[in-house]
């Protein structure tokens, strides 16, 4: 079925301007999924902060439900699976914009801003967003139309890392409208994180002289745990050293178990698979290591930021925005030896760990207000085409 068949198998083209003046406006928001993630842990926010008497969202997912859509509910925020092919999704998505009288449509992701071709002619206005490495969340087969498709299906595009959005804005073409805007965090109590530190070392069995390196992320190729797991192979002799991985198999983690046994860390490295919330593991941590080929904005790393912790990164996209290094972290290339070169000196002296971890933490508490963030993305949605 061509666009122009969707369009008027959907409902009238209508207009978007049929809600009462000074009521809320109907927001469709969609993502493509509600699994643990850290764009969808920003969805959250993001909706948690919504001012009720001005926007009431409803949230569609293309693809799968799963963990955030009970907190979602629990706002009082309505959760709509779409159901069929990608075309019959569409159409349903279109009618259903129409329906509620929506006033805007918010993309959550690359892929999903395709969806914002279904809603031409409805007036409805169309916010998209890129929140990975440019098109890296897109289909790698036929990317170059997903690519076009997902440029094309929004009028503003809002992008969580600068690195991206140079990248869109050096396009040249007006449309869509490029705009950065960070992702944010929450930042635990010192209490709260004290806490959280003895409950998960003592579920490991930890010495609090133990140094504990975490990383968090799903178990794909992107996420790199592969080159984890070599600086923990180099670091291994530096120290009390123990390492934890938490995060979903999507694929690797059979790859990953014989690494390990073949680097000899059967008794310093545990995969633990999806935890709850990832933010209390890490307040276990003594450092956090984030080995990712490309990233958008990591939000582990912010969360890791915000609990006090030292964080030793690859200095890919978004990264190198949030972690100024040699004071609130560490950056490096994606070679392995001066990663580990880094997680090195920090197992060996606990005084830096500590002034890292600090002037991490007061960096993205000044700058990473998940209300302040929020109330600039929903402000896109009051904004003309």
């Amino acid at each position: 079925m061509m666009l122009g068949s969707l369009l008027s198998a959907a409902g009238r083209p209508g207009t978007a301007a049929d809600a009462r003046p000074g009521a809320p406006r109907a927001v469709a928001v969609l993502i493509g999924q509600l699994s643990q993630g850290g764009s969808e842990r920003q969805l959250y926010m993001f909706l948690a902060h919504c001012d009720r008497t001005r926007w009431t969202p409803t949230v569609y997912v293309s693809g799968q439900l799963g963990f955030w859509e009970a907190p979602i509910r629990a706002l009082g925020i309505p959760v709509v699976l779409l159901a069929g092919g990608r075309i019959a999704k569409m159409a349903q998505l279109r009618a259903a914009c129409v329906a509620q009288g929506a006033t805007c449509f918010f993309s959550w992701s690359s892929y999903t801003n395709a969806f914002g071709l279904a809603l031409a002619g409805t007036g409805i206005q169309r916010v998209g967003s890129f929140r990975n490495a440019l098109f890296a969340d897109l289909p790698t087969r036929l990317r170059s139309v997903w690519a076009w498709a997902s440029l094309a299906g929004v009028s503003t595009a809002i992008c969580n890392s600068r690195d991206t959005f140079e990248q869109l804005s050096s396009r040249g073409t007006s449309k869509p409208k490029a705009a950065y805007v960070p992702n944010g965090v929450e930042t635990p109590s010192p209490s709260e994180v004290a806490a959280l530190r003895a409950q998960w070392r003592g579920r490991l069995g930890l010495q609090e002289d133990t140094v504990l390196i975490v990383g968090v992320g799903r178990l794909v190729s992107q996420k790199r745990f592969d080159r984890f797991l070599d600086i923990i192979g180099k670091v291994k002799t530096d120290g009390p050293v123990q390492a934890v991985i938490a995060g979903e198999n999507l694929g690797c983690r059979g790859d990953l178990e014989r690494q390990i046994e073949a680097l000899g860390l059967q008794n310093i490295v545990r995969l633990v698979g999806a935890v709850p919330d990832a933010r209390e593991l890490i307040c276990a941590a003594d450092i956090f290591l984030l080995t990712s080929d490309y990233e958008g904005t990591p939000n582990v790393v912010l969360e890791a930021m915000a609990a006090g912790k030292p964080c030793v990164a690859t200095r890919v996209n978004g990264v190198g925005e949030l972690i100024e290094d040699g004071a609130t972290g560490f950056t490096a290339t994606q070679d392995t030896t001066e990663l580990a070169q880094h997680v090195s000196r920090l197992v060996a002296d606990p005084e830096l760990r500590r002034r890292v971890g600090q002037a991490a933490c007061a960096a993205v508490e000044e700058a990473r207000s998940p209300v302040e963030i929020a109330r600039e993305l929903w402000s896109f949605c009051e904004q003309p085409t």
